[in-house]
């Protein structure tokens, strides 16, 4: 995340998703890519009355709740916001760019949707109310992504898409949501733990999830869990 100043774009700034999303800031501390609510706020909040924001993403996805956070952030930022989808916006990564004002896209990038999945711990009452709130959250996902549809593309659509975990191109996504697409290559796509959790991540992605991240996400995940369990008691 960084303040830029030039003739071109006077008093822009650059806010980067090359990283998982996650809820807390102790999570985006520790993986150094990852991107929290908070540090989104802090840096907006920084910016005093810059006109501009340059949002890039390259993210695997993440943390459901801690995307919607921030895509509710840049929503209310007053300045102007311009999604750049570099490589993959994948999973709740993929609706980040649709909070900017406008979004531009590699044409052989790439937006993956999927069912929102979760792990709990507990009882019946406790699975039943986990059931209610992965239900709510995609919900939510179908809604944003109906609010920036075109072509008649309808919330069905949407969650058919939804249902059977989609990749898409940039290119091929321009048929269903309001992307405009730019000429040249997307780059690498980025290193994510979350890659070998989806249905058909493209095999170049899932084999280039290195043992160390497999390790650092599992990790990550029992410490939410063993926090969590904490917190409930």
């Amino acid at each position: 995340m960084r303040i830029r100043d030039s003739e071109e774009i006077p008093e822009s700034a650059e806010l980067y998703f090359y990283g998982d999303i996650c809820s807390d800031t102790w999570e985006s501390k520790w993986l150094e890519e990852s991107k929290a609510p908070q540090d989104v706020s802090d840096f907006l909040h920084s910016l005093d009355e810059k006109k501009r924001v340059d949002v890039y993403i390259n993210s695997g996805g993440g943390d459901v709740f801690g995307g919607m956070a921030i895509y509710n952030i840049l929503s209310r930022y007053q300045g102007e916001t311009v999604a750049h989808i570099d490589g993959i916006a994948a999973s709740i990564a993929g609706i980040i760019p649709f909070a900017c004002d406008k979004v531009i896209a590699k044409s052989s990038a790439q937006l993956m949707l999927h069912k929102p999945w979760s792990f709990c711990v507990g009882n019946a009452d406790d699975m039943k109310k986990c059931i209610e709130s992965l239900n709510a959250c995609e919900k939510s996902i179908i809604d944003i992504y109906a609010e920036h549809a075109v072509n008649g593309t309808t919330p069905e659509k949407i969650k058919s898409m939804i249902d059977r975990e989609t990749w898409l191109t940039c290119g091929e996504a321009q048929q269903y949501f309001d992307i405009e697409i730019e000429a040249g290559e997307a780059p690498q796509a980025c290193v994510s733990g979350y890659y070998n959790n989806y249905l058909h991540t493209p095999k170049n992605l899932s084999e280039g999830v290195s043992d160390a991240d497999r390790k650092r996400k599992l990790q990550l995940e029992l410490d939410c869990l063993s926090y969590q369990r904490k917190e409930v008691k």
